[in-house]
């Protein structure tokens, strides 16, 4: 699932900011509990925190058994959108 991460649904699946333009939600970290095409919605141990998706440099996106490192420009767009993104 690794090699097709961009195809698959994320919600559910643990997330942690490693970079974005925002600092104080750089190292953010929870569970994805909704997407749309422009935010992502991620419970925390603060509470439901909205994250826009332009300003995520880059996140982890943990897989049950591995992890997954994703550009944030790979995050913009409508979920059903993102496989009309990616180059074959």
């Amino acid at each position: 699932m690794i090699e097709n991460i961009l195809f698959h649904e994320w919600i559910g699946l643990k997330i942690k900011i490693s970079e974005c333009s925002q600092t104080s939600l750089t190292n953010l970290s929870g569970k994805i509990i909704f997407e749309t095409k422009n935010m992502l919605i991620v419970r925390t141990l603060n509470g439901v925190t909205k994250i826009p998706k332009k300003i995520i440099l880059k996140c982890v996106l943990y897989l049950p058994s591995t992890a997954c490192f994703i550009r944030g420009n790979q995050l913009i767009g409508r979920p059903e959108d993102r496989v009309l993104k990616i180059k074959r």
